[in-house]
């Protein structure tokens, strides 16, 4: 997409003084120019993709692995010395990390399909170099 205006709305060669040198002195009724203006634009071909948050496959399945854990903890008798919160705990632990890590496989395996869906667009890349700030004169609160 471009922002140039169409060819009835191009302003006459004759009219415009782009490359015209800098002016010392001030116009009637405008400030004094300091440097011409400068073109600074450059287009590139880049690939743009969805790519999925990582994070966010990584916690949900360290989440499922602790849920399932819980699950696999209450359908098979525990030992009466250790209790149910002890025994909860430690398969907890296994399961947030192998469900962290299958999270993990999910996500590679996402990245990896997004890049085949990614496409290729022309990017514009322009370069406006802010003005000058006036001086304040007094203090600042």
């Amino acid at each position: 997409m471009t922002t140039a205006p169409d060819s009835p709305q191009q302003p006459d060669a004759d009219a415009s003084a782009v490359d015209a040198p800098a002016v010392d002195a001030p116009a009637v009724g405008g400030p004094a120019v300091d440097a011409p203006v400068v073109d600074d634009r450059s287009h590139d071909e880049v690939s743009v993709r969805r790519a999925p948050k990582i994070s966010v496959f990584l916690i949900v399945g360290a989440m499922a692995g602790v849920v399932v854990s819980l699950i696999v903890t209450s359908l098979f008798p525990f030992d009466e010395g250790e209790g149910i919160a002890s025994t909860y705990g430690y398969f907890a632990l296994w399961g947030l990390t192998f469900g962290g890590a299958i999270g993990a496989t999910v996500a590679i395996v996402a990245d990896r399909s997004s890049i085949r869906r990614a496409k290729r667009v022309r990017a514009e890349r322009e370069s406006v170099d802010a003005p000058d700030e006036p001086a304040v004169e007094g203090e600042l609160e």
